[in-house]
């Protein structure tokens, strides 16, 4: 009995512990976006449009691949 109740705390931990590094590179990507849309901005003296732009690009991008991986999730 013990050695399924181990198990099951093992498993959880294992989802935490993946749903935190998702999270950590869902900041990542937004930070690299963010950063080379600054630069563009920069660059191109088109500020703060491109910046916007990069954020939305990468929020976008990440939200889709957090709900497809909830999705993967939930129809288990």
């Amino acid at each position: 009995m013990q050695q399924q109740s181990s198990s099951q705390k093992n498993d959880n931990g294992r989802e935490y512990a993946k749903w935190a590094g998702l999270g950590f590179e869902f900041v990542g990507v937004l930070a690299v976006f963010c950063y080379m849309g600054y630069k563009l901005d920069k660059a191109l003296n088109t500020s703060p449009w491109l910046l916007l732009a990069a954020f939305a690009v990468g929020f976008i991008g990440m939200l889709y691949i957090i709900l497809k991986q909830s999705w993967r999730i939930w129809r288990k």
